[in-house]
């Protein structure tokens, strides 16, 4: 019996309901409320359904409220001394509540397209209506830069004819004759006595003879209707994201309440120039093997336009350089990512004469060998060379003496 205790304690509130810590209090009710209804001893007769019962009841109590939870969050105990205000089921205050959860599980409108509610027209009934979803596709450079766009959707509406109380024009709602206007009906379960909508008025306190009803909505009250709305996408919006409208989905089918949202999901064409990855962008650069060993510049796009980027001397294939803040913008935040360039170097598929004698000239010196042309220099040349003292020192040196033969070769390109 301690080892129940002892696994009950460290069972989970969360887990038990089987909500995130995160979650919000409409989430946990509704966690509750399910788990509830399936365990409930009157509901259910199977053994350990009681004692499951007991540690749900025992959750919701606490991450019902706020004060609870937040003591719970931080010392594992809503008891804020540390003790688990004696064992489990503590805070368990019995089953009385039962007609409460059944009527908000079984009450509130949950046919047909409607969200949860209770009462209809006739009781004040509050509903909250259903989401919807759209997609919409726009180009690379839009979801860099963002982009307004229209999409077309067809959310559930009030019939205007009738003002969405489904009778025609001069005609009256009667008073529902099965529950008297109240909207509720009554029926048993497991000893109980418990609240549900009206079967006959749906809820709504009222009802309409079939020659009364609405020609538009046939007595509903709701009908669809397609109409386009306009979507503003964030800039750095990416492939996938969803951007929320609020009140812009499904009013309730039945009863007062707020409409649901929108949910329009994003697609991102893919670039022909630049590949993402997050906030940042990537683009590869092809230099000629002169710019690569001599170094120089070149241009560059960007979401921004056309830069101009130096490259150093001897920069190999496959090296990154990185400009800073060139890249996509973070959504909401005015800071962007990095555009990185990854080095090409593309080589010559055929070279001159004069190119091939000058590739052949550096290959001999890069090796030490003496070049192709030594033996063809003139004699004077030679002895001159030697009189100078090391001339080819003075003249720069043996890199000095490749980078003019490499200027030379581009100037013959």
């Amino acid at each position: 019996m301690k080892q129940d205790v002892a696994v009950s304690r460290a069972e989970d509130f969360y887990d038990i309901l089987g909500v995130k810590r995160g979650a919000s209090q409409s989430e946990i009710k509704k966690a509750y409320y399910q788990l509830a209804k399936k365990y409930h001893p009157d509901a259910n007769k199977e053994a350990g359904a009681k004692d499951r019962f007991i540690k749900i009841q025992e959750a919701y109590d606490t991450l019902s409220d706020e004060s609870k939870r937040k003591s719970y969050d931080q010392f594992g105990t809503a008891d804020p001394t540390g003790g688990m205000g004696g064992g489990p089921g503590a805070g368990f205050s019995g089953f009385g509540n039962m007609e409460d959860i059944l009527s908000q599980m079984f009450g509130g409108g949950m046919g047909g397209m409607g969200g949860m509610g209770g009462r209809g027209r006739g009781g004040g009934f509050m509903s909250v209506g259903e989401d919807i979803d759209a997609s919409v596709t726009i180009s690379f450079m839009e979801a860099v830069n963002g982009a307004r766009k229209s999409v077309t959707i067809t959310p559930v509406v009030k019939c205007e004819p009738c003002g969405g109380q489904g009778a025609r024009k001069g005609a009256r709602r009667q008073t529902c004759k099965t529950c008297r206007g109240t909207g509720q009906a009554m029926f048993q379960m497991g000893g109980f006595h418990v609240q549900q909508p009206c079967p006959e008025c749906s809820g709504e306190g009222s009802t309409i003879s079939a020659k009364d009803r609405c020609s538009s909505c046939q007595g509903r009250g709701r009908v669809r209707e397609r109409k386009s709305v306009q979507v503003d996408i964030p800039p750095g919006c990416d492939n996938g994201m969803r951007v929320k409208l609020q009140g812009m989905g499904d009013v309730p089918l039945e009863g007062e309440g707020p409409s649901g949202d929108l949910y329009v999901r994003v697609r991102v064409m893919p670039s022909k120039v630049f590949r993402r990855k997050g906030s940042d962008i990537y683009y590869d650069v092809e230099l000629p093997f002169t710019t690569a060993i001599l170094g120089g510049s070149v241009q560059v796009p960007t979401v921004d336009g056309d830069v101009e980027v130096k490259i150093s001397p001897g920069v190999q294939p496959g090296d990154e350089l990185r400009l800073r803040a060139k890249g996509v913008r973070k959504l909401q935040s005015s800071l962007r990512g990095d555009q990185y360039l990854n080095l090409k170097v593309r080589l010559p598929k055929s070279l001159t004469a004069e190119q091939q004698r000058l590739i052949e000239q550096f290959a001999a010196l890069a090796s030490g060998a003496p070049p192709p042309s030594k033996a063809a220099e003139a004699p004077g040349e030679a002895a001159g060379e030697a009189a100078g003292e090391g001339s080819s020192e003075k003249s720069g040196g043996f890199f000095s003496r490749i980078k003019r033969d490499f200027e030379k070769f581009k100037h013959d390109k």
